[in-house]
């Protein structure tokens, strides 16, 4: 064997600086006694006592690393054919960590089936579901917990429908908006990525699947006509604001709510239909009022921008409209009786400005708004009562 022109000490000073041997053979090259090759360099520091690398047995390692050099090779080509089917394989273990974290803590199934016959005054439910963003991280929310939450909506919900019930009200229909931001984007900023603790298609996947176990389903085990409004939101998609054309169609809400209808009719619930409009609004009536559903980003939530938005659509649309309800601005609020309605949020307030929510400086309380409706025989406004459905003590 050739003899090594370095001193020990070199010799370990270069192996601890370069951790690798290779990288620490091309800078003994360099100093200009000779090429140094891996090969060669293993050798010498194979005769080296073990305490020269400070306790850390580094020869040993070596002769392992070359005697397994073939099994190696064999297992890294398993591990690429490994990752070509699943992405990347730390991809794959955080999604099986994510899915076994979530079982265990999975909301309990207490939804209850059919109500039978129902006497008394006629009304219909109307329900609002928006800026679910799900795959968000902020303080307080992440993906498990908006599952959390979406089963809350869906068990209050059915709470307040029975409670209607209990006092002599007939619930003939239920009117189910969802009104846009379901799905966070992890494209949708320049570092949105950093702030989701899922892409994109996964978002798709958790929002739809949540929202048919947890509202669409026990809504329509009700037997009681409902009638879902799907209009999508400018975080639907992975881009900035909305698709200037088709949005209803172009953007990525547009097979979630696809997905939806399909299964629900699979499912056999044929007492469901759904509106998913090609634009970026649609209209419903409610005993002969119409009701302007549009997610709302641009419109200010105030009473006179609202007002103004609806006349404007109201003038496309060739019709008198007397309600609009809207979300975007993660806040419940009402004006005029229930005229203008903006929806909340799944989350609320973030503390120290860490992500765009908490940066933009939005303050709010996770909540949802229903609203309960029953025909006049006069001009006043259907809406009859209303409640708000908080989600916030909803967390780990």
């Amino acid at each position: 064997m050739k003899p090594s022109p370095f001193t020990p000490e070199e010799l370990k000073e270069a192996v601890n600086e370069h951790g690798t041997i290779t990288k620490a053979a091309s800078a003994l090259s360099a100093r200009g006694r000779g090429k140094v090759t891996t090969q060669l360099l293993r050798e010498w520091v194979s005769r080296l006592d073990e305490t020269d690398f400070g306790g850390f047995d580094r020869a040993r390692e070596l002769q392992r690393s070359r005697n397994a050099m073939s099994e190696n090779n064999r297992l890294r080509a398993d591990i690429r054919a490994l990752v070509d089917r699943l992405g990347t394989k730390q991809a794959f273990f955080d999604t099986v960590e994510r899915m076994v974290a979530e079982l265990p803590e999975r909301p309990p199934w207490d939804f209850k089936k059919f109500i039978g016959a129902q006497v008394g005054t006629p009304m219909t439910v109307e329900l609002l579901f928006s800026d679910l963003q799900i795959g968000k991280l902020c303080p307080g929310y992440s993906t498990l917990i908006a599952r959390k939450r979406m089963f809350e909506y869906g068990r209050a919900a059915l709470f307040q429908i029975e409670q209607k019930m209990a006092v002599g009200y007939r619930v003939e229909r239920i009117v189910l908006g969802i009104i846009g931001d379901i799905i966070e984007s992890d494209k949708k900023h320049k570092n949105s990525a950093r702030a989701t603790d899922t892409g994109t298609a996964e978002q798709i996947w958790d929002a739809a699947s949540g929202l048919f176990e947890f509202v669409i389903e026990p809504l329509a085990r009700l037997g009681i006509q409902l009638d879902v409004i799907a209009v999508t939101g400018n975080h639907d998609w992975d881009d900035h604001g909305l698709n200037m054309f088709e949005p209803g169609k172009q953007q990525l809400s547009y097979p979630l709510y696809k997905f939806l209808e399909l299964v629900t009719k699979r499912a056999g619930y044929y007492n469901v239909t759904f509106d998913i409009p090609n634009g970026s609004y649609t209209t419903a009536e409610i005993y002969g009022q119409t009701i302007l559903y549009e997610h709302g980003v641009g419109v200010a939530a105030n009473e006179a921008a609202m007002k103004a938005h609806k006349i404007k659509r109201a003038e496309q649309e060739k019709t008198h409209i007397t309600y609009f309800r809207m979300g975007d601005k993660h806040n419940v609020c009402s004006f005029n009786s229930g005229t203008f309605v903006v929806n909340g949020a799944f989350f609320g307030a973030t503390k120290g400005g860490i992500e765009y929510s908490g940066i933009a400086g939005y303050d709010s309380v996770p909540a949802q708004w229903m609203g309960f409706h029953v025909k006049r025989e006069d001009d006043r406004l259907s809406l009859y009562d209303t409640f708000t459905i908080q989600l916030g003590h909803i967390g780990e």
